[in-house]
């Protein structure tokens, strides 16, 4: 019985070293990019070069005709695609799968490449993180998410 106790006690220490810990993070604060401001003597190729400095995000990749953002990519399930842009984790589960997120870290990541069982050697695919890399194959939804399943190593280029 006294043990009972014993692990009920350290199951509440525990719990609340837990809570003290993650109440004590800070969420990241962002930073904001200033906006330009407009002045009265604006010729027609600054104004041009305001505007597109304003469109252009530097996260963003250009990407070529017919190749398709993560973000945009829920919007071609089911079809042979090539989805392009900057790897913001790469995940290596305990059963050895590798998750590559684009478009954001999971569980909210816009889109994930996703390779099963070793097929492409993961130290490969661990060399990805932060890189800028393009996808190709079968858009998926599974459980909500969009992604293709990577099963060679063409499957990806940078």
């Amino acid at each position: 019985m006294n043990i009972f106790f014993f692990r009920m006690r350290q199951t509440a220490l525990i719990f609340a070293l837990g809570f003290l810990v993650f109440a004590s993070c800070k969420p990241k604060e962002e930073t904001k990019i200033p906006t330009p401001v407009p002045t009265n003597d604006i010729t027609p190729s600054s104004a041009v070069a305001q505007t597109n400095a304003k469109e252009e995000s530097p996260s963003k990749v250009t990407l070529p005709s017919g190749v398709i953002a993560p973000e945009d990519a829920k919007n071609h399930i089911g079809e042979m695609a090539t989805v392009k842009g900057k790897v913001d984790r790469v995940y290596v589960s305990q059963k050895g799968d590798v998750f590559i997120d684009m478009g954001g870290k999971r569980p909210n990541a816009a889109f994930t490449a996703v390779c099963f069982k070793q097929a492409i050697p993961t130290v490969q695919l661990q060399d990805l993180d932060g890189k800028i890399i393009s996808v190709k194959g079968k858009i998926k939804e599974y459980q909500g998410k969009v992604e293709i399943v990577l099963e060679k190593a063409d499957q990806i280029s940078q």
